[in-house]
């Protein structure tokens, strides 16, 4: 299965700015000068206005108009179904059925052939043969909603790899935070086999959101997509804005950005693509 689109339509973006920063539809309105129902046509899929109320849209969300004009077009990340690959690392992605299309990812070190899973969110068997062939060491969780971690029971009663997530967001996890053998936040480092582990904190779409990085490659969670983010409101949305600016967008710009949902992408396609960072 390959993406051929982003996760986040026209749409989905124009609506996710408007409900995390508190705008009404009709607030919209009047500030763009379209009506309340072109705003709903927008915000589900019906309509695409031209590039005029576009840039108007953008300014009245604090979007950057021409990236948000170019998802309107059609934008997609280059690498965005291409398997990573280099001396030290592989990374191979599993888009999965949770209730909805997610992303779970294995990341393999070459030289001992230890594992880890990022965000097991469901079809267990189909992690578990993905996985045969490898030492899994560690489960990586980037946040406790149940489409990342649908199958971590069983893939962790399998493998019986330690199992890594954010204490923040137990309370989402229900009884599956009682897995969790280490408790994650920002400026936590491990292992897999020789490769350094990373771990920063991006609240905003969970209270608990981590990301982890081990050069060149970033694993988002929801924090981040291929030109848009994981839904936030109010001060969780502005800091999580501000958190990926800071931390994400921060790294290398060749480095590889693997998302929870939807095609993968780089530091440079989202400084040059993504709306939210004018």
């Amino acid at each position: 299965m390959a993406y051929r689109t982003l996760e986040d339509f026209f749409g989905d973006i124009v609506g996710k700015a408007r409900r995390g920063q508190g705008i009404s539809e009709s607030e919209l309105a009047q500030q763009v000068g379209l009506s309340v129902r072109q705003i709903e046509q927008i915000e589900s899929y019906e309509l695409t206005p031209d590039d005029q109320n576009i840039y108007r849209l953008a300014d009245a969300l604090h979007l950057d108009g021409e990236k948000l004009a170019e998802v309107a077009r059609g934008w997609v990340p280059t690498q965005g179904n291409a398997v990573f690959e280099d001396e030290a690392m592989r990374v191979d992605r599993l888009i999965l059925d949770a209730g909805m299309t997610v992303n779970c990812y294995v990341l393999t070190c070459k030289a001992s052939g230890k594992g880890a899973v990022i965000d097991p969110g469901g079809q267990a068997q189909l992690i578990l043969d993905a996985i045969a062939d490898i030492q899994v060491t560690h489960i990586l969780l980037t946040h406790g909603h149940g489409d990342h971690v649908g199958a971590l029971e069983v893939v962790a009663d399998v493998t019986q790899a330690q199992v890594c997530g954010c204490e923040r967001d137990f309370a989402l996890m229900g009884g599956r935070s009682q897995r969790v053998t280490e408790r994650v936040d920002e400026g936590w480092q491990t292992a897999i086999g020789e490769l350094g582990i990373d771990t920063v904190s991006l609240p905003g779409h969970t209270g608990g959101g981590i990301g982890y990085y081990t050069a060149p490659v970033f694993f988002s969670g929801d924090a981040l997509f291929a030109g848009s983010l994981g839904g936030a409101r109010g001060d969780a949305y502005r800091g999580q804005i501000q958190a990926v600016q800071a931390k994400v967008l921060s790294l290398p710009e060749e480095t590889t950005i693997f998302p929870g949902h939807g095609p993968i992408t780089s530091v440079a396609q989202e400084l040059a693509h993504n709306p939210y960072f004018v």
